[in-house]
């Protein structure tokens, strides 16, 4: 990485510069505060690696400055115990963490390599924005596994041969995207896209208004009404639910792809249709067939061409490129990312909503991320949404002795970020001091009042 280093120590500063540069980062070292924001105004890094307190500007300044460029650097700070609070008004502000001085070398370069891993994972979800922004089709079936390829190969041959298409796919699968895709990709791509559920339009109602009526026909039909076979002309008719139609509305549907005309309700003859019927279902329709509550007749019309769309769980490896599919139009500032941990978490999800379900969360994460720019997994899903893929029920602690053990780690690490100084790990944690002598007592941890010799009374 391209790191700036800024510390008025030159003692440490060239301590911490050898350590960067033995780890691979390229370095520049500055020690003034104002020098740092004059090679900030004319050069990029990726990461800067700030004290608080510097000669004539402050780190804060250092903060706001890195977080201007395009994209903007991530900043580390470094403090000393008595800044503590303006380290954590710079966490607020933008900076992705800041270290305790003193503070061993190893925590400076791993928390290095989080920031170097959390860059790489925008990077890659900046080029797949751009991959998908390049397709010229804003419905191409978004990824890359085996499954998707071969959805849009089937997809561009039903384009290609203008032939019947049935899509089948649990609900948030994206089958109305699979329609439009092929409806973009096929010659009728100038014409009329006329999408219909099923499910929405009372039975009632629905052969009015896929065939149309005349005044008069029944009462309420005020003036003549084209239906949706007519309006939609020459181009694509999408058939959302069609697993919801009626028997009597099946029979009718039949008729009209059998005879390629329409008579409205009340009219006394035909009119030829042309438009291109593609269907989509949200059950497999051969066992509709078997229970007898779908005709075999209009399935073998429908699917001339069968399509299955998978669920989310079966193509877990495209979960990288439809978030970036969502943030190219939730986010086109690019100010958020995904952690590689939190997207290694979100691929083992079983996402029961489907890809509809990931968009909403990607919108609810932005959402609720305020001012961080890392979106972690409880900004996806809230409320306690388990991720539970590969865990064994055997493996589940009580909830009371996974609270204890969360508490001692958190306790812990606090302690190693401070250097074992008990109040600003307290501060770190939210909570007095007197709470957390009493939680460390309580779980077992040494007397926190044994260092109170060192100045962190």
């Amino acid at each position: 990485m391209d790191i700036l280093l800024v510390e008025d120590d030159r003692t440490l500063a060239l301590i911490l510069a050898d350590a960067l540069l033995d780890g691979g980062h390229a370095v520049t070292t500055l020690h003034d505060g104002a020098a740092a924001l004059a090679w900030l105004s004319e050069n990029f890094c990726e990461l800067v690696v700030t004290d608080v307190r510097l000669p004539s500007a402050d780190g804060i300044q250092i903060l706001e400055r890195a977080r201007k460029q395009d994209p903007p650097a991530e900043v580390l700070v470094m403090t000393g115990y008595a800044t503590v609070d303006q380290a954590v008004a710079a966490m607020k502000g933008g900076a992705v963490s800041y270290l305790q001085k003193p503070f061993p070398q190893e925590a400076l370069l791993s928390l290095v390599e989080r920031v170097q891993a959390n860059c790489e994972m925008a990077q890659e979800l900046r080029l797949l924005r751009l991959q998908v922004a390049s397709t010229g089709d804003p419905y191409r079936m978004t990824g890359d596994s085996a499954t998707i390829q071969e959805v849009r190969v089937r997809l561009q041959q039903a384009a290609d041969a203008n032939a019947a298409v049935l899509i089948v796919g649990e609900s948030g699968t994206g089958k109305e995207r699979a329609a439009r895709s092929l409806h973009q990709n096929s010659a009728r791509s100038e014409l009329t896209f006329m999408p219909v559920s099923c499910a929405a339009i009372p039975p009632s109602l629905l052969e009015g208004e896929l065939f149309g009526y005349c005044k008069g026909a029944f009462t309420g039909a005020e003036q003549d009404h084209e239906g949706l076979f007519i309006q939609a002309g020459a181009g694509t008719l999408f058939l959302d639910d069609i697993d919801d139609l009626t028997p009597h509305a099946q029979a009718a549907l039949l008729r009209v792809l059998q005879e390629r005309e329409v008579t409205p309700l009340g009219a006394t003859a035909p009119i030829p249709v042309h438009a291109t019927v593609l269907a989509a279902s949200k059950i497999d329709l051969a066992d509709a067939i078997r229970d007898g509550h779908f005709r075999e007749d209009l399935y073998h019309r429908l699917a001339v061409v069968p399509l299955r769309l998978p669920p989310l769980r079966e193509r877990r490896s495209d979960l990288p490129a439809l978030l970036a599919d969502f943030f190219s139009r939730l986010d086109p500032e690019g100010r958020f990312t995904v952690s590689p941990d939190t997207l290694d978490r979100l691929a083992r999800y079983d996402w029961p909503g489907n890809t509809r379900e990931l968009e909403n969360s990607a919108t609810r994460a932005i959402a609720l991320a305020g001012r961080m720019r890392s979106l972690r997994q409880e900004h996806f899903l809230p409320g306690g949404a388990s991720i539970t893929s590969g865990i064994r029920p055997e493996n589940i602690l009580p909830l009371r002795e996974q609270i204890r053990l969360a508490e001692r780690l958190a306790i812990r690490e606090s302690l190693m970020a401070t250097d074992g100084l008990r109040g600003a790990a307290a501060n770190l944690l939210g909570i007095s001091r007197k709470v957390f002598w009493a939680k460390a007592k309580e779980l077992g941890l040494e007397d926190p009042k044994e260092d109170a010799t060192r100045g962190d009374a």
